[in-house]
């Protein structure tokens, strides 16, 4: 090995060693965290979260304002939502990538702009739409925490971010969920948000109270079978499509980074060359939900794309073969049906068992659900290159 060689190895090997020290330092979240329920963290605590990845981590991590909650735009507190992008940097050795991604120099991450056009694959997630549901966005804050952390240092979370932007709203239900958080002991199954404008639904039941079902709100086959006019449903649609701000605001946000995809007019099946893909975390079930209504082949495709992500165990199909009902209004309607966006909701969490329900016990997240998603989150990164084509 010639002299500069070996200089190129002494200083990789030197800002591995610095990458580590930087890792086992910087552990974003580690403080100021705002509990519940054995270990649950509030909204605030997950936005506030977000923010310190972003900032830790500025060589591969982006975070946007995308809009506020309902009682943000009442004045009376609320929230904003945001989305945080991480992805790589340009190609380097390991210990490099490791150190750079704290922004060390001038490295930026390579995509992550909030534009429909990239030279990466996209994948957008989203957790806790429904605010009871409180594993998803737990387990949000696990993947973020692990590509942040671990690019650079483990092999397969910088594989995921050299290769595709991997978008996340780790809260898409703020308000709702400090209602969920707001008592000891037991949360409170709040599950729309806290719209209570007229017309609003007066009874104190938390699950059927005031509120829009923001997971049948979208603009995408709003109205339609499978939605609730009553506002004390808890399937409650709202006044009208997309009435509520965090709708709007995810709508803005799918949007904003994806183009359509539909190809030519009056053709209905999305071209094997789109890219991108949604996913919705709900839970429970174990289910991988696809979209009810599409043209044919993009039914057989979609249902392929879900058997390819879904963790041993789980379920596939349309909502009424997997949770027994039609649904209309939801994420995946709305990304599919005005972008051709490949779309799934993820049901995590068993039917039958200790960890099923709305409130698994905490230690759940770790020893079982957080597997499950690690593996099915890197499949379906793999899959957002071509989501049509697996």
């Amino acid at each position: 090995m010639g002299r500069g060689g070996l200089v190129r190895v002494l200083r990789w090997w030197a800002v591995g060693i610095a990458a580590l020290f930087l890792s086992g330092i910087v552990v974003p979240g580690s403080a100021a965290a705002q509990t519940y329920y054995g270990g649950y963290h509030t909204a605030a605590d997950m936005l506030w979260h977000a923010q310190t990845v972003g900032r830790t981590y500025p060589g591969i991590a982006t975070v946007y304002d995308i809009g506020e909650s309902w009682l943000a735009t009442q004045g009376h507190g609320g929230h904003t939502l945001q989305a945080i992008c991480l992805t790589g940097i340009a190609p380097a050795p390991m210990p490099v990538k490791a150190v750079a991604k704290a922004g060390l120099g001038l490295v930026r991450p390579d995509g992550c702009a909030l534009s429909t056009v990239s030279n990466k694959p996209k994948l957008l997630l989203f957790a806790q739409i429904h605010a009871r549901e409180i594993a998803t966005g737990e387990l949000m804050w696990r993947w973020i925490d692990y590509l942040a952390d671990g690019y650079g240092i483990d092999p397969e979370a910088t594989s995921v971010l050299d290769s595709t932007e991997v978008w996340i709203v780790p809260v898409a239900n703020p308000d709702g969920v400090e209602i969920v958080s707001a008592t000891e002991g037991r949360p409170r199954f709040q599950r729309k948000n806290v719209d209570d404008a007229e017309p609003s639904c007066a009874t104190e039941d938390p699950g059927n109270g005031r509120g829009v079902d923001l997971e049948r709100n979208f603009s995408g086959r709003w109205g339609e079978k499978g939605a609730d006019a009553d506002p004390c449903a808890q399937d409650y649609r709202g006044v009208a499509a997309a009435s509520e701000p965090e709708t709007r605001a995810l709508e803005g946000l799918i949007s904003a980074i994806f183009a359509d995809q539909r190809g030519e007019p009056g053709v209905d099946e999305v071209p094997d060359s789109a890219t991108g893909l949604l996913i919705d975390l709900h839970s429970y079930g174990n289910y991988l939900i696809t979209p009810s209504v599409t043209a044919p082949e993009d039914a057989a495709r979609l249902r392929r794309l879900a058997a390819q992500v879904a963790p041993e165990g789980f379920t596939s199909g349309t909502s009424t073969e997997t949770v027994g009902y039609p649904t209309s209004g939801t994420s995946m309607d709305q990304a599919y049906g005005a972008l051709g966006l490949a779309a799934l909701v993820m049901e995590i969490g068993p039917r039958e068992s200790d960890c099923a329900g709305f409130f698994p016990e905490y230690s759940c997240v770790d020893r079982l659900l957080w597997p499950q998603i690690r593996q099915a989150f890197t499949a379906a990164a793999r899959a957002a290159a071509a989501p049509y084509r697996q």
